[in-house]
């Protein structure tokens, strides 16, 4: 009777463990790095990237990295399969600096690519005169 009891005991922890891991890997899956539109100058170590991303979404700044030649940003963005989730908002977010940006570009850590700088606030950041 008590070797039942462990083997039921055992099977629970199992059953836990298994949907456990499926939870993790399905936010995993979900969670995704997104494009950055565009980057704007606060001061010479504070610069704010926009983002569009989903109505329900969890958006936020995962990496920086800076180097002597450039400053690579990552936004990621974990998106719930919601109603409305397709709809997009723009989302700024704020960036400290360890060092002043100065002349070095902006790199989309989704991409790869420069990200385009703007002087206008949201939403006539692609403007003409703007960029």
């Amino acid at each position: 009777m008590v070797a039942v009891g462990k083997l039921r005991f055992r099977r629970r922890w199992l059953v836990v463990a298994v949907v456990v891991v499926l939870v993790v890997a399905w936010v995993r899956a979900l969670d995704r790095a997104m494009p950055i539109e565009y980057y704007r100058v606060v001061d010479a170590q504070t610069v704010v990237v926009g983002s569009l991303t989903g109505a329900g979404a969890w958006t936020r700044l995962t990496s920086v990295v800076e180097t002597p030649a450039a400053v690579t940003v990552t936004v990621s963005s974990l998106q719930a399969p919601l109603p409305g989730a397709g709809a997009a908002n723009l989302l700024e977010l704020v960036v400290k600096l360890h060092d002043p940006l100065g002349s070095r570009p902006v790199i989309d850590g989704s991409d790869g690519e420069n990200v385009p700088r703007t002087r206008c606030l949201p939403p006539w950041y692609l403007a003409p005169g703007c960029r």
